[in-house]
């Protein structure tokens, strides 16, 4: 007790001597004990994932660690003890250091969770059964898709344990995920679409499958863009839709489901064939057999490329595309979010300035990074705007693990004034629709179309011990009303129905719509 008097009053007796400094010396013990306290609620909140009496309690225990580590090494230096203070000092860096170590630790434990790194062994069940616990850690959508977790896994699991190959393991993998009915869940990359022939690409018109893209060996039997598929195979149009593999079809909502099915009618395994009888364009009536070799070399030139729209405006390489109308109405086609058209949407909305409206065309565009849509709809708000939040089922140390994510556009200057319509479709999904809402729900544009895929996911990789992995959805974006993406989507202000008609001339109803609801015609 002594000895600690003794200490109390040589401190006591240089803060009088020095009283500037120990001002700055009471502010650093203060600063650190904040630092200990917040290290330790970190630790509790973050990897920890502990609620607020575990933060409570390590904030506690960090403040009075660090605080008091850093408080025996002041009193040390401020008595002249240097040897004692470099000590204390080390116990300070060390427990530093324990800290760094334990976070270290746990995200890595966290990230292997959810299969962000190779799995360890390369056990394809093992690899399985640490799929299906991250997915039950990770995974946000398991009520809203009213889908019974266990007993889809108990189905598939002995499936997997009896694959003798990792094609048949993955193809398990792909049919269980594919029940799922997530857009943004599933095999990648996706051996069943991208094996085999696709001789044709198919949209839905008037009820009827139009050839929208064709190439390789289907062209040379005479099938081309505006045919309409009559049979497959002997079976009727409603029949082969429904016959198509469920692992080229899943999606979120009904009507993307419906889409993928008119979109890969004819897909073709190697070495199979399809007899497809059409009707072509000038109304003639014909069969076909297509037939797709079992060599992937000789199939690659028998699958289809592009889509209708680019058909309409070509998209080299999915760049953006602008342009003046005869009206004098610009248009902008941004074909995808994948890529980085921020520059070259700014270079063409600067040449538009003056426009009396301009049209966005998102048709085709399947989203990709919800910051190039956010960076483009702030050349068109005057004002920030938050429109939704991303709230996840995992914290994870990738997002600093937080609980949600709010979205928001900061205007960017010049900002476009004028009226804007968008075109929209079933084929936009994901950070697509994000774009959509910013500009939907700040009451910034009109729309035209189809309602949109209605998809969100935010996923991330998970590795399988294969050629191919699993990705998966982590996060349920909400917009500022509380209306999810997924499964429900966006409908236009006016929706458009293309006819068979339609395409076999050359017209575009979207852009017709657009420009109409524009000009107030």
């Amino acid at each position: 007790m002594e000895r600690r008097d003794n200490r109390l009053h040589d401190v006591k007796t240089w803060a009088a001597q020095h009283p500037w400094r120990a001002a700055g010396r009471l502010l650093g013990i203060l600063f650190a004990l904040a630092w200990g306290g917040a290290s330790g609620a970190f630790l509790a909140w973050g990897p920890l994932m502990a609620g607020w009496p575990v933060m409570v309690l390590l904030g506690l225990a960090g403040a009075a660690l660090h605080g008091g580590l850093w408080l025996r090494q002041q009193m040390a230096a401020v008595r002249g003890q240097r040897g004692v203070a470099r000590r204390w000092l080390g116990r300070l860096l060390l427990a530093h250091l324990a800290i760094v170590l334990v976070v270290g630790a746990v995200s890595g434990l966290q990230l292997y969770r959810i299969g962000t790194f190779q799995p360890f062994p390369q056990d394809r069940l093992a690899a399985f059964d640490r799929l299906i616990r991250a997915m039950e850690v990770a995974y946000p959508y398991v009520e809203l898709k009213d889908v019974d977790w266990d007993a889809l896994v108990a189905r598939y699991r002995p499936r997997v344990e009896a694959a003798q190959s990792d094609a048949a393991y993955v193809s398990a993998v792909e049919s269980m995920l594919a029940e799922l009915n997530d857009a943004h869940t599933g095999v990648v990359p996706s051996p069943l679409k991208n094996e085999g022939c696709f001789f044709a690409a198919a949209r839905e018109m008037e009820g009827q499958a139009v050839v929208v893209q064709v190439g390789g060996s289907a062209q040379e039997a005479g099938l081309t863009v505006g045919s309409a598929i009559l049979t497959i195979d002997s079976r009727p149009l409603e029949e082969a839709l429904s016959a198509v593999d469920p692992r080229l079809t899943y999606g979120s909502t009904p009507r993307q489901r419906r889409a993928r099915a008119f979109q890969f009618l004819l897909k073709t395994p190697l070495g199979g064939e399809r007899e497809v009888t059409f009707e072509t364009p000038s109304g003639e009536r014909a069969t076909a057999t297509l037939v797709c070799p079992a060599d992937p070399a000789d199939a690659a030139e028998a699958r289809k490329g592009g889509d209708l729209w680019d058909l309409l405006v070509p998209a080299v390489e999915r760049k953006l595309v602008s342009r003046r109308l005869p009206s004098g109405v610009g248009y902008i086609r941004v074909p995808t979010l994948g890529t980085d058209l921020v520059n070259a949407f700014d270079t063409a909305l600067d040449g538009m300035m003056d426009a009396p409206g301009l049209i966005l065309d998102l048709r085709g565009n399947g989203g990709g990074n919800s910051a190039y849509g956010d960076q483009m709809a702030g050349r068109l708000l005057s004002e920030p705007f938050a429109y939704g939040r991303d709230t996840y089922a995992a914290q994870l140390p990738t997002r600093a693990w937080r609980r949600w994510m709010t979205f928001r556009v900061t205007p960017r200057e010049p900002i476009y004034g004028g009226p804007v319509v968008v075109i929209m479709e079933t084929q936009n999904m994901s950070s697509a629709e994000q774009f959509l809402i910013a500009l939907i729900d700040s009451g910034r544009v009109r729309t035209v179309g189809r309602a949109t895929g209605g998809a969100s996911g935010n996923p991330t990789l998970f590795r399988l011990p294969t050629d191919h992995n699993v990705r998966f959805s982590t996060a349920n974006f909400i917009r500022n009303d509380g209306t999810p993406i997924e499964g429900v989507g966006l409908k236009p202000d006016v929706e458009v129905r293309w006819t068979v008609e339609d395409l076999r001339r050359g017209r575009d109803p979207d852009l017709e719509a657009a420009e109409r609801l524009l000009l107030g015609e």
